[in-house]
């Protein structure tokens, strides 16, 4: 698997970041606009043990096939890396916080229920009704909904993958903080919108799992 990772200063902090992107068949890898933002608000902090971007399975140096529909593989390849993050380091984080954009959301959300994730983090899941069918992502959103870790969503009205009333009916009971970006599309072609949600996500996670 190709990473990109950012190794903290201080590897006394206890919180690991692992960021997820799009839709590999679509052109999703780490060099996404929107996760390399997302990895720069959290690295450039200095308060987490380890922040770590990476491709998929089938996507750059990464080996394997990506799945068309649904994202089991992916979430199997999403629980051994974190595991070797809990395992390998020299100074193992204690907890671990997923942050999926996109269908990385998804399948950040299928990993929701593992006990060493503390916190998850779900930009522009594709949870429509046409997205989720077509995708086969529907199982994976119940996961995030009855996991009991922390929960953030972001969404922008403009979203083409799902408005806001499809997301608050299918979040319905998963006490998610659901923040809305008014004219923000799925793939935050405003620069004060992606701003905005670096602000808002890096905030929450630090008052919500920084304790």
């Amino acid at each position: 698997m190709h990473r990109n990772a950012y190794a903290s200063s201080k590897p006394e902090e206890a919180v690991a970041v692992v960021i997820l992107h799009p839709y590999s068949w679509l052109g999703g890898s780490m060099y996404d606009h929107v996760v390399r933002a997302l990895y720069s608000a959290f690295a450039s902090t200095g308060k987490f043990n380890t922040v770590l971007a990476y491709n998929s399975r089938g996507v750059g140096k990464s080996s394997g096939r990506a799945s068309m529909y649904g994202a089991k593989k992916e979430v199997e390849d999403l629980r051994a890396l974190c595991r070797s993050l809990l395992g390998n380091l020299t100074h193992p984080p204690a907890k671990i916080v997923l942050v999926g954009y996109s269908h990385g959301s998804c399948v950040a959300a299928g990993a929701s229920m593992e006990p060493y994730v503390t916190g998850v983090c779900a930009v522009s899941p594709p949870v429509g009704a046409l997205a989720s069918s077509a995708l086969g992502l529907k199982d994976l959103w119940k996961v995030f909904c009855e996991a009991q870790a922390p929960k953030f969503v972001a969404l922008g009205t403009a979203d083409t993958f799902c408005s806001e009333k499809a997301l608050r009916k299918k979040s319905q009971g998963s006490n998610a903080d659901i923040k809305i970006y008014r004219g923000a599309d799925h793939f935050w072609s405003s620069t004060g919108a992606l701003q905005a949600l670096q602000s808002n996500l890096l905030e929450w996670v630090c008052k919500t799992l920084l304790v």
